[in-house]
């Protein structure tokens, strides 16, 4: 197992994707960009969270 770290951002509270990063610093660039868009879906205005985990994940796992 290596560390890493886990972008996770939700859609007005339902996941809407993830990534695995190698370095905190790297995920903290794309929550800021991420977190607290909004997006319109017909009348909806939604918004998204982004948020930072540290993770365990495979050896064999790739991370961005």
């Amino acid at each position: 197992m290596k560390p890493a770290f886990l972008l996770a951002c939700y859609l007005s509270g339902i996941p809407a994707g993830s990534m695995h990063l190698s370095s905190v610093n790297n995920c903290k660039y794309f929550q800021k960009y991420l977190h607290k868009q909004t997006v319109r879906i017909g009348d909806d205005i939604k918004n998204y969270q982004c948020y930072c985990k540290l993770v365990n994940v495979n050896e064999n796992m790739r991370l961005y």
